[in-house]
């Protein structure tokens, strides 16, 4: 009878194990995780923190990485952000069920606790995106192939991985030379924007021995950088898929950079360059700040990769998009314009003016260096401002002044 006993408590208890070896099997947490491959944030996450989230959790975490800077993959990201209701929109973005975490700080702080929560109470399923589920298991049969050395159509390998090893992570080098021509132009006009903070460093210093010869050095440099923005405006025409509104903004960009070029040697001293540059720029920032608070794509051009930035936790300062902020800044420029025209040259307003428009070329300059070296895409609307705030910073200088003096009393 003891024995009896004995056997039927060994058995209850290997029934018990078996019980919670099979629960434990089937609690299982899914996530999705946003990333991109030029990204030095995902970078970190992915290489440093990722490794002992999984290593925690093993097979009971189950997480499709997703390249966001992939047309799929940012239609994708896209989409959950519609459907979650996700007011941020940077990368690294990791969704567990209805909980979100970005950035370098939030996932690795944040997601361990809800995963064991969500394991504790039966397991996390797919976030409610549309179409995950099918995205998930193509990226399933499209590893179960690769493993038996079996070609696959499901998706193309770059998109997306059911493994972090297997995340594909760019270094600067391969960055940079993934899209040489938009890379290049954000490295010119980021010289130019240093060039230009130089030369408005001598002109409030008031240190210019050789006006005229560092004005034609300067002109030079406008030169470039307003045939940059004709080019610019070219390209975001040209990729503007027939919407509307980048239609009107990119074509209005190309006429008012046009008026400037025509009009830098016949009238120096043209009252209306100002407004006109501001306006341009006021467009711009209305585009971006449009596609910021709508969470929509924007369109990008022919070179460049502006969703890619938008998608960066530097679109956004304090939780206020860039693209606001800039809407701000050119409607200042266009408001202290018109004060300085009302009190006809008000020497304060002047110098309030020249402090937006350098302000505004210090601020691009940061977000160039962002694009360039830091978030690793390029967008051309952001290139477009910085051309122009290098612009009316040129058109409020004091050098710009002076050589325009010694321009009429040479002409005299």
């Amino acid at each position: 009878m003891q024995k009896i006993k004995m056997r039927a408590l060994i058995a209850l208890i290997i029934l018990l194990c078996v019980q919670q070896f099979v629960r434990a099997q089937a609690e299982i947490v899914y996530g999705v995780f946003f990333y991109s491959p030029t990204c030095p944030h995902c970078q970190h996450v992915i290489q440093n923190d990722w490794p002992n989230i999984q290593a925690e959790f093993g097979d009971q975490l189950n997480v499709l990485f997703i390249n966001a800077s992939t047309a799929q993959g940012s239609a994708i990201m896209t989409s959950a952000r519609t459907a979650l209701q996700i007011e941020a929109n940077g990368v690294p973005m990791l969704i567990i069920g209805s909980e979100v975490f970005v950035g370098e700080i939030d996932i690795p702080a944040r997601a361990p606790d809800v995963i064991r929560a969500g394991l504790a109470t039966g397991g996390i399923g797919l976030p409610a995106i549309p179409g995950i589920q099918a995205i998930y298991d193509a990226a399933i049969a499209r590893a179960q192939s690769t493993e038996g050395d079996t070609p696959t159509q499901t998706a193309p390998s770059d998109e997306t991985s059911l493994t972090a090893e297997s995340v594909p992570m760019a270094t600067l080098f391969e960055r940079l030379a993934a899209d040489p021509i938009a890379n290049g132009l954000a490295g010119v006009i980021l010289v130019l924007l240093v060039v230009s903070l130089f030369f408005a460093a001598l002109s409030i210093r008031r240190s210019l021995s050789q006006p005229q010869t560092v004005w034609k050095l300067y002109r030079a440099a406008l030169l470039i950088a307003l045939l940059i923005g004709l080019g610019m405006t070219l390209s975001l025409l040209a990729g503007s898929d027939g919407q509307p509104l980048v239609i009107a903004v990119a074509a209005g960009e190309f006429i008012i950079f046009s008026v400037l070029l025509l009009t830098t040697r016949q009238s120096p001293t043209m009252r209306w360059r100002v407004p006109l540059t501001a306006l341009a720029g006021l467009g711009v920032a209305v585009y971006l700040a449009s596609i910021e608070i709508t969470q929509s794509e924007a369109v990008c051009g022919l070179v460049g990769n502006c969703n890619l930035v938008q998608q960066s936790p530097y679109a956004q300062i304090a939780g206020v998009p860039i693209g606001a902020i800039g809407v701000v800044g050119y409607l200042m420029v266009l408001f202290l314009w018109a004060v300085n025209r009302l009190s006809r040259g008000s020497r304060e307003i002047e110098w309030a003016l020249r402090a937006a428009a350098l302000f505004g070329v210090v601020f691009s300059t940061y977000l160039t260096f962002l694009e360039l070296f830091i978030i690793g895409a390029v967008c051309l609307w952001c290139l477009t401002s910085a051309v122009i705030m290098l612009l009316l910073l040129s058109l409020v200088l004091p050098v710009a002044e002076a050589a325009q003096s010694k321009q009429r009393v040479a002409t005299v």
